[in-house]
């Protein structure tokens, strides 16, 4: 079976979400619709992600920032209400959580983040 039929058959079938754990507490993610997209990426283009891939930039980051988190909580829930419950997570687990939470875009996150902020600076330049 290709992977498209296979996408859209896991996603009739209800099979397309993956969990997290963090904190001890396992968390679903299902496949985000673009408004939840935008809502993460409006936190994910807080961080300094550096390198060539996504992968790459994930684990060079150091610490587990309040964006990180506000980012997952939009993939978990839609919004960012679950960040005072992610915060008993490792730094591991929150990286885990960023990789799976890529994974379910279609699209790369690397460039959203990227393209949001050349976005941003054309609609609201900043003063100088």
């Amino acid at each position: 079976m290709n992977q498209a039929a296979k996408t859209v058959s896991d996603a009739l079938l209800g099979l397309d979400f993956k969990n997290v754990e963090i904190g001890g507490i396992v968390y679903t993610i299902k496949p985000p619709t673009i408004k939840v997209i935008c809502r993460a990426i409006h936190h994910f283009s807080n961080i300094a992600l550096r390198g060539d891939n996504i992968m790459e930039a994930i684990k060079e980051l150091t610490e587990a920032t309040e964006d990180m988190l506000k980012g997952i909580s939009c993939f978990i829930c839609g919004n960012d209400s679950l960040v005072k419950e992610l915060e008993n997570g490792t730094f591991e687990e929150v990286k885990d959580a960023l990789e799976v939470c890529f994974s379910m875009m279609d699209i790369s996150a690397f460039q959203c983040v990227s393209s949001m902020r050349n976005v941003s600076m054309l609609a609201a330049k900043p003063k100088q």
